[in-house]
C-alpha cells in the first residue's frame, strides 16, 4: 500500500452556509501514482464494458437498468458490487479502497455507455446537463456500526441499523465561484461530497503585470448564483435492538445523503447503507488531530425492501430450510408445541392460555391497506395483569428474544416522547430533526413494556394513535411528519392494590382509561393462588430450573429452542391467509353470541365492541399462520374464539361478607328475630332434635354471605328502581321498607315463606351495605332537620322506616 501523505496546511474555510464546520482530510486520487493501465480513461472503458456487457443468463442488467432509467428520468443506476467483482475483481478491489476517484469516472462511463447505447443523445445530456448517479449495494454479510475502525476511513463500508433521525433538505455546494473584490478575479473552486466545506485561496492567484499591486490578503467573496449545488440530508443510523450486545449501548453513526438519494429512507426505516467511512473535523482547541466519523452514502437497501408488508422475506431462507418449516407444518400436534415452546422457564396451568396468545402475538395477523388510504393493523396487543411474582416480566423477556424484531422498555422509565418520536436540535447547526422512539424503532416488530401501570397518563395518551392506526404523527418546531409504527404491543401492569381484589372489577383493578383498554385485543388477569397441588408442580420445577441451571432437567422439555421459533415465524408472517365463506359465516356468529353475552352479563366490566370483531380476525389469521395455511379455516375461528372468550371472562368475585359490615342496632334486632322465627317454624315442623338446630344455623348463615353476582344484581335492581321512582313521583327520597316490598314482589321464584323471609333479610342487608360501606345510597331522614339537634330526636325515622336515595354522581352514571 502506498504510504498516506500528512494533511494539508488549515486553512480558513469559507463563510456563510457553504461553512460546515466540517473539513476532512484524503489522500484519494492525489498521489498521481496510478499507471496508464488505472488511468481514467482506462477506468471509464472497464465501466463502460461492464455496462454494456455483464449479464444474468440471457438478460443483460444494467442495460435494461439504464433503458429504464432513463425511460422514467430518474437517472438513478443502482449496482450491485457482487457482480462487478464477478465482471472485474482488480478493478472492483480498487474502487472499494479509492471510492472518491472511481466513482465520478464508473458515473462518467454510465453516460457515456447510455449515450453509446443510444438510450440518449448525446446533445440533449449536454444540454440538459444531465449525469446518472450510480449507487452501490452489497449483499454480503455488512460490518456492525461498533466494528467500525480508523483502517477503513476512505474505503467502501457496509452497515446496517435503523434510522432515527433525517434532517431538512439542503443545498451543497459541489463547486464554488469565487470573485476577487480587487482584480475582479473569478475563481472556481471545487467542493468535496459530505460534510467537506470549500477552502477560498488566501491570496489573489492572478497573473500579474510588472508594477501591478497586489490584490491584499483574503480578496474572495463568494458568487452565490454561480455556484453548483445538489440535494443533501444528514441521517442518524442507530444498532438495531437485537445487534447489540448485552449491557451495551446503542451507537449511532452520522450519514450524509446527496441528490437523488434524499428522502428515500424515513425515521423507523431498517436500512443496509454502502458509503465512504469519511472523517471530519471536531472543532475547537487542542483538537487539531481528532476526527469524527461519519458515512457518505453512496447506496441504500431497505431492510424491507425485498420483503412482505408484514416486514419479513422468503429470499432469506435456504431452501433446506423451507423443507423443513413444510415439514413442521404438517404435523398435527404443531401449534401445541409452539405454545409448549413459549417461555419454558415459566409453569403453570394458568399460563398455558397466556403462551397461546403470546405466540399469536408473534405470528400476528394481516395488515391490510384500504384503498382510501385507511389502514387495518394486522399486529396483535396484549395486556398481562395480575399479582406479582407470577412471570409477567419473564413473558416480556422471552418475546424479547424471541420475536424477529423487538424493543424492550418499562413503563416508569419511558415518557411520550421516548415511546413515539421527538424533535431534537442539533447544536451545531440550530437545526431540527425528527428522531424516533421505541414504537418507531420496533416498527414491524414489537414493544414489550413492563410497569405499563407505573406509566404517567399523559404518555399512555401518546401511543393511542400508534396502538389502532400504528402512525405516529408529529408537528413541532415546523417539522409535520407521519411515522410508521406497525408493532404489536405486550404490556405488564400490576393491580392498583397490589394484589389482584376479586371484590372489584377489571377497571377497578387496572387504573387505565377506557380508550387505552379498548386498544387491547387481549387480556389476562394472573392469580397467585394457594393451591398444594399446583404448588408443588411450581417448586419441583423452579428448583430443578436453579438446581442444574438449565431447561435439559424440567419435566416438560420445550420442543422447539428459541432460535428455531424465531426463524419459523419470520417465515409463517410472509404468508397473508385469506378468510373462507365457512369462516366468515362463524366469525359472524361469534360476534353475535359475544355481544349477546356482553348485554346479559352483569358486572358490565368489559364491552364488547367492533374491536374484538376484528380481534377475532387477527387472531384466526394468526392461527392459520402458525400452520402455513393460505385459508383461515373454521377451526382457526373456533380457536380463536375460545382464547378471546378466555380473555373476556371476568375473575371469579369472592363473596360479600355481612360479618363485618357497621349496621345499626334496629337492622341487628329485625335480622335476630327473623332468624329466630325461621328456627322456630323448622322445629315445630319437624320436630325438636340436632337436625333443626342444623338447619336453623344454616338459615342464620345465608344471610351473613351472599355470592357477587347476586350482590350486584340486587345492587342494580334496587339502584334503577329509586331512581327511577323518583323521576315519576317529581321528589327524592323513598322509604325502605317499600324499596325492599317492591323487590320481594319481583321474585317470582320464591316457593315458601321461609325463602321469603331470608330473602328480605338479605335485600335489607345489602341496603344497608349500600348507605354504610359502598355510600351508594343516602339516607335523606337524616338531614331533614335544620339542625343537628333536631336530627338526633328520637322522632327520627330508623330501620325500614328511612328514606333513602341515591347518591348524585350514582345517578348520573
Amino acid at each position: 500500500p502506498r504510504p498516506i501523505p500528512p494533511p494539508p496546511t488549515t486553512k480558513r474555510a469559507m463563510s456563510g452556509e457553504f461553512d460546515v464546520g466540517s473539513i476532512f482530510y484524503s489522500d484519494q486520487g492525489r498521489d498521481g501514482t496510478q499507471d496508464s493501465s488505472n488511468s481514467p480513461a482506462q477506468m471509464r472503458l472497464i465501466y463502460k464494458s461492464f455496462f454494456r456487457e455483464y449479464r444474468r443468463g440471457e438478460v443483460y442488467v444494467y442495460r435494461d437498468m439504464l433503458r429504464a432509467a432513463i425511460g422514467m428520468k430518474s437517472y438513478l443506476l443502482e449496482v450491485d458490487i457482487d457482480h462487478l467483482m464477478e465482471f472485474d475483481d482488480q478493478t472492483t478491489n480498487d474502487l472499494l479502497s479509492r471510492p472518491a476517484f472511481h466513482l465520478p469516472l464508473f458515473e462518467q462511463a454510465a453516460l457515456e455507455a447510455a449515450v453509446g447505447m443510444s438510450f440518449i443523445d448525446e446533445v440533449a445530456a449536454e444540454e440538459e446537463q444531465i449525469v446518472i448517479q450510480v449507487t452501490l449495494t452489497s449483499t454480503k454479510q455488512p460490518l456492525s456500526i461498533r466494528e467500525m475502525i480508523s483502517s477503513q476511513v476512505s474505503k467502501v463500508v457496509t452497515v446496517p441499523g435503523i434510522l432515527i433521525s433525517a434532517s431538512k433538505v439542503k443545498a451543497k455546494a459541489t463547486s464554488v465561484f469565487a470573485q476577487c473584490q480587487t482584480c475582479t478575479n473569478v475563481k472556481q473552486i471545487p467542493v468535496r461530497a459530505g460534510f467537506a466545506g470549500a477552502q477560498l485561496p488566501r491570496v489573489c492567484d492572478k497573473a500579474r503585470q510588472p508594477g501591478e499591486p497586489p490584490c491584499g490578503l483574503d480578496p474572495y467573496q463568494i458568487m452565490p448564483e454561480k455556484c453548483k449545488y445538489v440535494d443533501q440530508q444528514t441521517w442518524k443510523l442507530q444498532e438495531a435492538p437485537e445487534a447489540v450486545p448485552t449491557g451495551e449501548m446503542p451507537r449511532t453513526v452520522l450519514m450524509t445523503v446527496d441528490r437523488r438519494l434524499v428522502d428515500k429512507a424515513s425515521p423507523g426505516n431498517r436500512v443496509t447503507v454502502t458509503g465512504i467511512l469519511s472523517v471530519m473535523s471536531q472543532g475547537g482547541d487542542g483538537k487539531v488531530a481528532v476526527r469524527t466519523s461519519y458515512l457518505q452514502v453512496l447506496g441504500v437497501r431497505h431492510g424491507l425492501e425485498s420483503r412482505t408488508s408484514e416486514g419479513e422475506s422468503l429470499t432469506e431462507f435456504t431452501q433446506a430450510e423451507e423443507e423443513a418449516f413444510t415439514e413442521m407444518a404438517r404435523d398435527p400436534l404443531l401449534c401445541d408445541k409452539l405454545f409448549k415452546s413459549v417461555a419454558p422457564s415459566i409453569f403453570g396451568t394458568d399460563q398455558d392460555f397466556i403462551k397461546k396468545a403470546i405466540a399469536c402475538l408473534l405470528f400476528s395477523g394481516s395488515r391490510k391497506d384500504l384503498g382510501d388510504g385507511a389502514r387495518l393493523r394486522g399486529d396483535i396487543n396484549v395486556l398481562l395483569l395480575g399479582d406479582p411474582s407470577c412471570g409477567k416480566s419473564q413473558f416480556l423477556k422471552f418475546v424479547e428474544k424471541a420475536a424477529p424484531v423487538c424493543v424492550y422498555t418499562s413503563g416508569k422509565g419511558s415518557s411520550a416522547a421516548g415511546l413515539t418520536a421527538t424533535v431534537t436540535q442539533d447544536h451545531s447547526t440550530r437545526e431540527f430533526y425528527l428522531e424516533g422512539g421505541a414504537m418507531v424503532i420496533a416498527d414491524g416488530g414489537v414493544v414489550c413494556i413492563d410497569e405499563f401501570d407505573k406509566m404517567r397518563e399523559q404518555d399512555r395518551v401518546a401511543i393511542h394513535e400508534a396502538m389502532e392506526q400504528q402512525t405516529i404523527s408529529i408537528a413541532k418546531a415546523g417539522i409535520q411528519a407521519t411515522l410508521n409504527a406497525r408493532a404489536s404491543i405486550l404490556a405488564a401492569a400490576n393491580p392498583t392494590e397490589g394484589r389482584y381484589n376479586k371484590q372489584k372489577t377489571l377497571r377497578q383493578n387496572l387504573n387505565l382509561s377506557s380508550a387505552i383498554m379498548s386498544r387491547f385485543d387481549l387480556f389476562f388477569v394472573v392469580l397467585d393462588e394457594q393451591d398444594e397441588r399446583i404448588d408443588y408442580a411450581i417448586a419441583n420445577h423452579i428448583v430443578a430450573l436453579h438446581q442444574h441451571s438449565s431447561l435439559d432437567y424440567i419435566e416438560e422439555q420445550p420442543p422447539y429452542t428459541t432460535a428455531e421459533m424465531q426463524r419459523y415465524i419470520r417465515y409463517a408472517r410472509a404468508i397473508k391467509p385469506q378468510l373462507s365463506d365457512e369462516a366468515s359465516r362463524l366469525l359472524v356468529e361469534a360476534y353475535k353470541e359475544l355481544r349477546h353475552e356482553d348485554h346479559s352479563a352483569e358486572q358490565g366490566s368489559y364491552r364488547v365492541t367492533v374491536r374484538q370483531l376484528e380481534a377475532l380476525i387477527r387472531l384466526g389469521e394468526a392461527r392459520a399462520r402458525a400452520e402455513l395455511k393460505t385459508v383461515i379455516e373454521v377451526q382457526h375461528v373456533r380457536e380463536a374464539r375460545q382464547l378471546l372468550r378466555k380473555s373476556i371472562t371476568t375473575v371469579e368475585r369472592e363473596d360479600v361478607d355481612f360479618s363485618k359490615d357497621d349496621v345499626d342496632d334496629e337492622l341487628t334486632r329485625q335480622a335476630e328475630e327473623i332468624e329466630a322465627a325461621e328456627a322456630e317454624a323448622r322445629r315445630r315442623e319437624q320436630g325438636e332434635g340436632a337436625d333443626g338446630a342444623a338447619e336453623g344455623d344454616a338459615g342464620a348463615k345465608k344471610l351473613s354471605k351472599v355470592t357477587y353476582d347476586k350482590y350486584r344484581k340486587v345492587t342494580r335492581s334496587v339502584v334503577l328502581y329509586i331512581s327511577t321512582h323518583e323521576q315519576a313521583e317529581e321528589r327524592a327520597g323513598i322509604r325502605l321498607g317499600d324499596v325492599i316490598e317492591w323487590y320481594l314482589n319481583q321474585q317470582e321464584e320464591i316457593e315458601s315463606m321461609e325463602e321469603l323471609e331470608i330473602e328480605r333479610s338479605l335485600v335489607r342487608r345489602i341496603i344497608e351495605r349500600l348507605i354504610k360501606t359502598e355510600h351508594a345510597l343516602v339516607v335523606l331522614s337524616d338531614f331533614d332537620s335544620a339542625d343537628a339537634e333536631s336530627a338526633a330526636q328520637p322522632e327520627r325515622p330508623k330501620g325500614d322506616e328511612r328514606i333513602i336515595t341515591v347518591r348524585d354522581e350514582l345517578a348520573e352514571d
